[in-house]
């Protein structure tokens, strides 16, 4: 096992997963992050995943609905989603939202459950 991975967003690959949102991922042996861009507009419907999520905002605002609770987050805020909990984001404003999400344990990719 390596003693470290090291990677450069700029140099990792974007993944456009709808016209208002992309995804960059980079795993190690027991954390997957995730740089997400949210561009206004974004709906991103409800859903699950057995990963617990910790999401870190670094420009604009969400909204979420976790479990029926509306949390607003904007730049600064870190809100952890426990394991299978029903969730669903809202761009709120006209600015682009950048975060960054740490997933647990890991997968290739984001496991959704619908």
């Amino acid at each position: 096992m390596k003693k470290y991975l090291k990677a450069n967003w700029l140099e990792t690959n974007r993944e456009q997963l709808d016209p208002k949102l992309t995804q960059q991922i980079f795993t190690s042996d027991n954390v997957m992050v995730v740089y997400y861009i949210y561009e206004p507009g974004l709906e991103f419907q409800r859903h699950s995943h057995p990963q617990e999520q910790i999401t870190i905002i670094q420009s604009g605002r969400l909204l979420l609905d976790i479990d029926g609770e509306k949390v607003e987050l904007k730049k600064g805020d870190i809100c952890s989603i426990a394991p299978n909990v029903v969730h669903s984001t809202v761009v709120i404003g006209d600015e682009r939202v950048e975060s960054i999400s740490i997933f647990t344990p890991i997968a290739d990719r984001v496991i959704i459950n619908d």
